[in-house]
């Protein structure tokens, strides 16, 4: 099998169920777990795209998904080092994962953090707090999900990952 940094985005979705089954340490540093927990708080306020940028009035391409809901953890889509944990005027309080197979997980508007440079992190683990923290006009995580620097539609990953969900919860009695 060729290596994930070689292979195009829609290759690695369209094989991420045979990895998680044969190379289930590969397959845990592909994003593909929701961010937050239960979807019944939390709701999609941004899309992945060209729009209207709340604050700066004008049409800019948004690099990532924003989740609108309630303060709660925030958690690792895969595993990987922690590249950057910091402050940064547009993001607020932020976390960049590197998952050391060419993706990189971006989570910004944080309210708190509880995670560092460096450290490693599992799929899961909670980084921060869903927060209101740069430029944000609400509280919500904005999530962005990159593979050789270039950012790509994160609901594409999220989608492959709770349908995996699904089809294991459907089969428990």
């Amino acid at each position: 099998m060729a290596s994930i940094e070689k292979l195009h985005p829609t290759d690695v979705l369209r094989l991420f169920p045979r990895l998680l089954q044969v190379y289930p340490d590969v397959a845990f540093t592909i994003p593909c777990i929701p961010p937050v927990g239960a979807w019944e708080h939390n709701h999609l306020s941004s899309k992945f795209g060209w729009r209207l940028h709340p604050i700066q009035g004008r049409f800019k391409h948004h690099e990532g998904i924003d989740i609108a809901g309630p303060h709660q953890l925030v958690r690792s889509t895969a595993s990987g080092v922690v590249y950057k944990a910091g402050y940064e005027r547009g993001l607020g309080l932020y976390v960049i994962i590197d998952h050391g197979n060419s993706y990189q997980t971006i989570y910004g508007h944080l309210a708190l953090l509880h995670c560092k440079a460096k450290q490693k992190v599992r799929i899961g683990e909670p980084l921060g707090v869903l927060g209101q923290t740069g430029q944000a006009t609400g509280l919500h995580l904005h999530y962005a999900v990159r593979k050789a620097g270039r950012y790509l539609d994160p609901g594409a990953y999220l989608t492959v990952g709770l349908s995996l969900i699904n089809q294991y919860v459907s089969t428990i009695p």
